[in-house]
């Protein structure tokens, strides 16, 4: 049985079985430095958030620069809450090289922030507009300090544009996919998604290179 070749960028911490989890984060080379890490966490220059534990599974790409694949030779790209935090022009080199790496027929998948159930919960009254300013996460809301203030301008951990699903479609469309379809939570044309995803509060879209 052929196996098949399955990229899962922006996989934070966790791999996926059956995936080769890509991730361009500083935390996988300073997860092998636990006593530096754990300083950096006590001291307050790093937020508890850095505290967990990096997958040795997980390679360090980085995923805006290109995929280190041939062309063609993918079966299928998955990527979950990763694009926003990219500048917007590099989520687009993103799918551009998803594109060039996937074989025809290959599947891009997609989930991603839901904008517009943030901005339903807000109107609707159900949330306040501090909710919704932490659920866009463009900014931080405390002003960084000292070398926090460096990481913070530095790193990727906010959102640096909003998705929808139109936008996300032409983007798709752009970077040379067809056949671009909305799905639900773990229901599409990839198996296994119970393996990968997890992220219910989110939106969902499949598209096929030609």
């Amino acid at each position: 049985m052929v196996q098949m070749l399955r990229l899962n960028l922006g996989s934070g911490p966790t791999a996926a079985e059956g995936w080769e989890n890509l991730d361009r984060s500083p935390n996988i080379p300073l997860d092998r430095l636990p006593a530096l890490k754990s300083f950096l966490i006590g001291v307050g220059v790093l937020s508890s958030g850095h505290a967990a534990h990096w997958s040795r599974q997980i390679r360090r790409v980085d995923v805006v620069k290109g995929l280190p694949y041939p062309e063609s030779s993918v079966d299928a790209v998955y990527s979950s809450h990763a694009l926003e935090h990219l500048y917007f022009d590099d989520a687009n080199r993103v799918l551009a090289h998803s594109h060039r790496v996937l074989r025809p027929g290959g599947i891009i998948r997609l989930a991603l922030p839901d904008v517009h159930e943030f901005a339903r919960r807000l109107v609707a009254g159900e949330t306040d507009g501090l909710t919704f300013t932490r659920d866009l996460n463009s900014y931080p809301l405390a002003r960084p300090k000292g070398l926090q203030r460096l990481i913070s301008q530095a790193g990727a951990s906010h959102h640096r544009w909003q998705p929808t699903t139109d936008l996300v479609s032409l983007m798709l469309q752009d970077a040379g996919f067809v056949a671009i379809t909305e799905c639900g939570f773990r229901a599409g044309s990839l198996p296994d998604l119970h393996r990968i995803e997890n992220r219910e509060e989110s939106f969902f879209v499949e598209a096929i290179k030609p």
